[in-house]
């Protein structure tokens, strides 16, 4: 496992890996719980809280982070989905 991003919040954090996973990454959040307990301790902290991929996964999931949703592929074409 790699760190990839060191966020000032768990909420910042856990978009992050949304957007990972969105893409086909697996990411993790190590301090999960104790972000979560007792967020003033990671807020503004130097570290932050931690956003963790496989190593493999690194680069794909760097460019994600720099460049947000631009950088994955849809699915499928919008017009695609059934109307209800």
């Amino acid at each position: 496992m790699i760190t990839v991003a060191n966020l000032a919040s768990i909420q910042q954090a856990q978009n992050m890996r949304m957007l990972l996973g969105s893409a086909g990454i697996e990411a993790f959040i190590p301090d999960d719980y104790s972000a979560t307990i007792t967020p003033h301790f990671f807020m503004g902290q130097a570290g932050g809280v931690r956003l963790q991929v496989s190593d493999q996964d690194e680069e794909e999931a760097l460019q994600i982070i720099e460049h947000g949703f631009d950088e994955i592929e849809p699915i499928g074409d919008v017009d695609d989905v059934a109307e209800d």
